[in-house]
């Protein structure tokens, strides 16, 4: 199977699988007429889109009777750099509901750091644990957003 097509198939079940998961967000006091799961479902439809021209390069490539071109370096590191984005973007979805928000975006703002050339160090911690409660007062704290709590209420409540 070529790359491209194995890419295009894993894109297409990330998106699935987010879409699913987008779902299941609850509505919001904030609802419009977008509602809370309205940016996850576009972001799926987005993931979904890219999938299908990965899938139609292929088919084009084939039916034409040559190989898909090449990407040039620039383009490659720039795909490498989406692939990431994503990857910490899905690991947040995957982990947010057990690890809880604080702990979840925290973790989402230094993987993005860390892709971004921080070292490791005190640096990171306080970008991380510096950014994830300034989110956390801002959603949960000024807008009334009732963000996913995780497992560490039931240590402290029995």
């Amino acid at each position: 199977m070529p790359k491209d097509l194995a890419g295009a198939i894993l894109l297409l079940l990330v998106a699935a699988g987010y879409y699913a998961l987008a779902g299941g967000i609850n509505p919001s006091a904030l609802d419009d007429g977008v509602g809370a799961a309205g940016i996850p479902v576009i972001y799926a439809a987005l993931v979904a889109a890219m999938g299908l021209a990965l899938a139609a390069r292929v088919a084009a490539a084939r039916w034409l009777g040559r190989a898909a071109p090449r990407l040039a370096d620039a383009e490659s590191r720039r795909l490498l750099g989406a692939a990431v984005m994503l990857g910490i973007g899905v690991a947040y979805v995957a982990v947010v509901t057990f690890l809880g928000y604080p702990l979840a975006i925290a973790g989402v703002l230094a993987g993005a750091a860390l892709y971004q050339g921080e070292r490791p160090g005190w640096r990171l911690v306080r970008i991380a644990l510096g950014g994830s409660a300034t989110f956390w007062l801002f959603f949960d704290g000024a807008l009334r957003l009732d963000m996913p709590s995780g497992f560490w209420p039931a240590l402290w409540c029995g």
